[in-house]
């Protein structure tokens, strides 16, 4: 293998993250970078771990749990959980994952189906807690954690999220395998209760609603769609949770701004995108003023996402840097 083939090697090692993969791209279209096959080579992944394997099977990386929806009292629903080191996963730009098997377990697109939804009222939460769970050792249904306020007004949005959803049959549009544009459909249901909660300046809702819009563009670039929309809307959400100051976990803050910074250069707004990368070099200059006081403080979290947006910046004219 020459070097020109080394280096074709390592760099599709990088995009599709998957050693399978990468040796089926080698064998059907050679030692030739071309993003559209690397797309493609994508899709047909995608399409296949969403129609191949059954759940329970022993190279199942997910088990069910039951669980009842907190709006309609729908009971039995099911919710699938990942066992543990069953999946590795890597982040995109947007620090979204994409999954991979760890044997003996098949890898599968978890996200396709990490968000519950109820078929009756199309109540949906990633977070099983938001439902009605049962506890096995107090012999007891351990109350949805959504205040009573904000399931009142999922109660009364119930017929808004039917909208989102026309299927026919929900249960079989929401059930195990789930198809890329069932997968999409849960993050917008997750989104409409995100948005619920924001009306009633619940924490946390705004960067809910926000991540929750990253995984669907994740899931439009990944089918070959334009992921141009939702990466606006999620801006806007995340936005909105920057200056509501959702995240009071330093290192949480901070990445919260590094997505901004990247969802901007990704738009095209660079001056945005500036803005943000000013946040986190003014709140590295915040901290160093303090270690004089404080010689225990440390930048580090700042260090890690300033260096990591900087990267981006340095980098914003690559044409495959968004399919990382």
């Amino acid at each position: 293998m020459g070097f020109d083939d080394k280096l074709v090697r390592k760099k599709l090692e990088v995009l599709l993250k998957d050693d399978t993969l990468v040796e089926k791209y080698l064998r059907v279209f050679g030692p030739r970078l071309d993003m559209g096959n690397v797309a493609k080579l994508k899709q047909e992944q995608i399409r296949s771990t969403a129609s191949e394997g059954v759940a329970g099977d022993k190279d199942d990386p997910t088990y069910r749990i039951m669980l009842k929806c907190p709006i309609c009292n729908q009971a039995d629903i099911t919710c699938f959980e990942l066992k543990a080191k069953s999946l590795t996963s890597a982040l995109d730009r947007f620090q979204v994952p994409r999954y991979t098997g760890v044997k003996p377990f098949r890898s599968v697109n978890y996200s396709l189906f990490a968000v519950t939804v109820c078929p009756s009222c199309l109540f949906a939460s990633p977070d099983k807690r938001d439902f009605v769970t049962f506890s096995v050792q107090a012999r007891a249904e351990n109350k949805s954690q959504l205040s009573p306020f904000v399931l009142d007004e999922l109660r009364k949005r119930i017929d808004d999220r039917k909208k989102i959803v026309p299927a026919p049959d929900l249960a079989a549009f929401f059930s195990h395998p789930r198809s890329p544009e069932a997968g999409i459909a849960s993050y917008r249901l997750a989104i409409h209760r995100a948005l619920a909660e924001a009306s009633l300046e619940t924490p946390l809702a705004w960067y809910k609603a926000g991540m929750y819009g990253l995984k669907i563009a994740l899931l439009q670039r990944d089918t070959g769609k334009d992921d141009t929309d939702i990466l606006k809307e999620s801006a806007k959400y995340l936005a909105n949770s920057f200056r509501a100051s959702e995240l009071k976990l330093p290192d949480l803050e901070c990445q919260l701004v590094y997505v901004l910074a990247a969802l901007f250069l990704r738009l095209g707004e660079q001056t945005q995108c500036q803005s943000y990368l000013g946040v986190l070099e003014k709140w590295k200059g915040e901290v160093a003023k303090g270690q004089s006081q404080n010689p225990d403080l440390t930048a580090a979290h700042v260090d890690r996402w300033l260096d990591k947006a900087k990267e981006l910046w340095t980098d914003r004219e690559l044409p495959d840097l968004w399919t990382h």
